[in-house]
């Protein structure tokens, strides 16, 4: 059940017989060369588009193009709220749906950069007697599927989007690997925000550009991206959510936190 083909009276409804909303949050931003730069909005739509077909009682709100990805800010195109603004927005939202009857929030999430504000809202829900979820699928399906583990815009991602919609995907940038620079000779960059000194990693924020000339970054090449792939792993991380839905309209409802133990 989608909020923004209903109408109020379909809505109203819906709250007087069940509880349970899934928000769907994406990002715009760099993927790479090759892949669009909605890639983490069509993936999580692609998802609640199978549950969908499977729950069409599960109401679903419209997806959030924009999140918290400052640091990507430096590719063209890229356009990011930031923590705060992304936080301010969603807790917004999610007190809207909380006074329409909202008690189990299921956050369906395709950007990384949004964890740390949709992780603190939904903190503050569960204060109020909530309890809540963040599904961020790129990350649970190294847990249904170990082989399907990648990085950020690499083969896994690109095979998502393959299968969406293969004209999305620029092929022929796909063997470009870019060039990612070391902080230093003995400090090897490898990852976002990581290097590496003397066997152990360390965080050393930079906006990526500064280091990754292409965008994309993981052990998971590009080229070896499929649509059967994409096809496989989103069909399964749907299947997952549609047995978590359903396990999650069972847990009870905690009692709201204490105001004294609150935080903030």
């Amino acid at each position: 059940m989608r909020l923004e083909r209903s109408t109020w009276p379909q809505v109203e409804r819906y709250f007087s017989e069940h509880d349970m909303v899934m928000m769907l949050f994406g990002s715009t931003e760099c993927h790479g060369r090759h892949n669009p730069m909605g890639t983490d909005i069509f993936e999580p739509l692609k998802i609640s588009e199978l549950v969908e077909a499977k729950m069409p009682d599960v109401l679903m709100t419209p997806i959030m193009p924009f999140g918290a990805t400052n640091k990507l800010v430096g590719y063209p195109g890229t356009l990011s709220l930031g923590d705060r603004l992304l936080g301010e927005v969603v807790r917004t939202l999610t007190d809207q749906l909380y006074e329409y009857g909202a008690r189990r929030f299921v956050f369906l999430n395709g950007h990384g950069g949004n964890t740390k504000a949709l992780t603190e809202v939904q903190i503050g829900l569960s204060e109020r007697g909530c309890v809540c979820a963040l599904l961020d699928w790129w990350r649970m399906i190294r847990d249904i599927h170990p082989e399907w583990a990648g990085g950020h815009g690499g083969a896994q991602e690109t095979s998502a989007i393959l299968y969406i919609d293969e004209s999305l995907v620029d092929r022929d940038a796909i063997a470009d690997d870019g060039r990612i620079d070391d902080l230093g000779p003995e400090m090897p960059t490898v990852g976002f925000d990581t290097v590496e000194f003397e066997g152990v990693k360390v965080t050393v924020p930079r906006h990526v550009r500064s280091y990754a000339s292409n965008g994309w970054m993981g052990p998971d090449h590009p080229e070896r991206a499929t649509a059967e792939w994409g096809e496989r792993m989103l069909g399964a991380m749907a299947d997952w959510t549609c047995d978590f839905l359903r396990a999650f309209e069972r847990v009870p409802l905690p009692e709201p936190f204490p105001a004294h133990g609150r935080i903030g």
